[in-house]
């Protein structure tokens, strides 16, 4: 699982670099209206009808105006994060009482 996890944060990561070193710095939304507008409007109009209004407004709508390469990168870091193997608590090979 964390080598599945660890590959698709590397994906995530690599798509990041890509979108920042490009020439100028493009926003979500606007990224993601040039690929396929109709999924954005989709998503917004199932967000407002069956979830909550305000959480487009308040939410949904901000992380659409950060620059695109901000919401891969963050995925790719908490997905480093998750896939970390976690050795607090647990003895190592090597590892002495004293």
């Amino acid at each position: 699982m964390r080598k599945v996890l660890t590959g698709i944060a590397l994906l995530l990561l690599i798509a990041a670099a890509v979108l920042a070193l490009r020439d100028h710095a493009e926003q979500a939304g606007a990224l993601w209206a040039s690929i396929n507008p109709n999924s954005l409007v989709g998503l917004q109009s199932l967000i407002e009808n069956k979830v909550n209004p305000d959480l487009w407004v308040d939410i949904v709508l901000p992380m659409l105006e950060w620059q695109a390469w901000v919401i891969p990168g963050g995925l790719g870091i908490i997905l480093v994060l998750l896939a970390r193997p976690w050795t607090a608590g647990h003895r190592r090979r090597g590892d002495v009482d004293a």
